[in-house]
């Protein structure tokens, strides 16, 4: 059988031990059953009655005893927000090398990773990777609606999923491209 331990308080409250307290308001004779906290500190506390320590906390601020600036320059002074070091997290391979500009590439469709739809829908569009640009797109797709066009091929069914498979992949192809 397993016990359940009793969790111990890992900080001392001063309201649990059994010492009565008079509440500390001037005037007042009157249990001191609740605390209030002197300073932001929140290390030393007063004692008042449920009265007192009513009016107390509306009255009492955290934030009483800071200045704020609402200027973020002064801020980053107070608290040093900025950093000497450098952080340079890419490294610009075509520009620090000379070696590397007979490899780069202004083709806009050497970047692009193609579906196996995509590459598909290529074929069926009679276009290659490398002739790939929006009018060249523009141009195969509209050949290629004339020819696949479920209307126009009411017969055969695999036009039709050929259909399906070029227009997506033409949306698809005309987002990445521009």
């Amino acid at each position: 059988m397993i016990r359940k331990t009793r969790r111990q308080s890992k900080y001392f409250a001063p309201q649990n031990d059994n010492t009565k307290h008079i509440c500390d308001h001037p005037g007042c004779n009157k249990a001191g059953e609740y605390r209030a906290p002197k300073d932001r500190k929140l290390k030393e506390y007063y004692w008042f009655c449920l009265e007192h320590v009513q009016e107390y906390n509306a009255k009492w601020n955290y934030y009483g005893d800071e200045d704020f600036v609402e200027d973020e320059e002064v801020l980053r002074q107070k608290f040093k927000f900025s950093s000497h070091i450098k952080y340079n997290f890419g490294f610009d391979f075509n520009s620090s090398y000379d070696f590397f500009d007979k490899y780069s590439y202004s083709n806009p469709s050497s970047s692009l990773r193609l579906t196996p739809d995509e590459r598909e829908a290529l074929k069926l569009m009679d276009l290659s990777y490398d002739d790939l640009s929006v009018d060249s797109l523009k141009k195969a797709y509209k050949t290629a609606v004339k020819k696949y066009h479920p209307d126009l091929n009411k017969a055969d069914k695999t036009l039709e999923e050929k259909f399906k498979i070029i227009s997506t992949s033409y949306k698809s192809l005309m987002k990445r491209l521009s």
